[in-house]
């Protein structure tokens, strides 16, 4: 009877870990705690509980705000799809030039979805396993570079000097960061604007000479779907910064922004550990 008594006691944390074990596998809600007790091996693995349960709960409301803020952002452009869908299919004898704007904006506005949908599986796949390669980061910035320049043609593009950097790491993910920051800089350049790009010791640098940031936005542009309010008026979705970030705590490193001394914007994104200097036999 006295073993019986002191294996219950001894036991019972146990009972308790399982039962609420049980508990949140029926109900699906992680914010439940146990008592963690004394500090021995058990109150230990009580702790251990209740710190793996405060991460699950972190995640599971990081995707019902992800959940929530992907739909909100993919409502706006459906319905001004829909409605122009609508106006075409319902008025057969719109003018020309009416039916040509609104094909256009059919045409805009799906490549704003495509992008906000490129955008939100980039960011779905963040944590993703996936194999890292070995790349040089200097061919990777000078590619993004050829095609600004296309895409931004009135912009002056300026390298201070890439550095040849083997990253080991993840080269298309990679590519759509780099891009990300060189888009933004050529958005905020205007006609006639300049742009300067480096890459030294692992920390690639774009500094445009835009209006820079404000200083209430500069602490939130990394944060998905944050759009400043002179952003609202230009195509986007607010994930390009946000996939930035992403893609940096990927390989092991940093992005910040601030605004230069003489006016315009400073991103930087710094690879630390993940980059050194160098040419790879074979880039990935």
């Amino acid at each position: 009877m006295a073993g019986a008594l002191v294996s219950r006691a001894t036991l019972a944390p146990v009972r308790r870990l399982t039962a609420a074990a049980e508990r949140i596998a029926k109900t699906g809600d992680p914010s439940e705690r146990v008592p963690e007790g004394a500090r021995d091996e058990l109150g230990r693995l009580g702790a251990s509980f209740n710190t793996m349960l405060a991460s699950l709960e972190e995640a599971l409301e990081k995707q019902r705000r992800f959940v929530a803020d992907a739909s909100h952002e993919l409502r706006t452009p459906l319905t001004s799809l829909q409605t122009n869908i609508d106006v075409l299919r319902d008025e057969a004898e719109l003018p020309p030039d009416q039916r040509r704007q609104l094909l256009d904006d059919l045409h805009r506005e799906s490549q704003e979805m495509r992008a906000l949908i490129g955008g939100l599986l980039e960011l779905a796949r963040g944590g993703a396993q996936v194999e890292k390669h070995e790349f040089q980061l200097d061919e990777v910035v000078e590619d993004a570079l050829e095609r600004a320049r296309v895409r931004f043609p009135e912009v002056s593009w300026q390298t201070d000097g890439l550095e040849p950097t083997i990253v080991e790491g993840y080269p298309d993910r990679m590519e759509r960061a780099v891009w990300n920051l060189l888009e933004n800089a050529g958005k905020w350049s205007g006609d006639g604007g300049s742009v300067e790009v480096s890459l030294e010791d692992g920390e690639f640098e774009v500094r445009d000479h835009g209006p820079g940031f404000a200083e209430e936005d500069r602490p939130l542009v990394f944060d998905r779907f944050y759009r400043s309010a002179a952003a609202r008026a230009m195509p986007g979705a607010g994930l390009g910064l946000a996939i930035v970030r992403e893609v940096a705590e990927a390989h092991g490193g940093t992005v910040a922004a601030e605004n230069a001394g003489d006016g315009g914007a400073v991103v930087r994104l710094s690879l630390d550990g993940a980059a050194r200097p160098g040419t790879a036999s074979i880039a990935s």
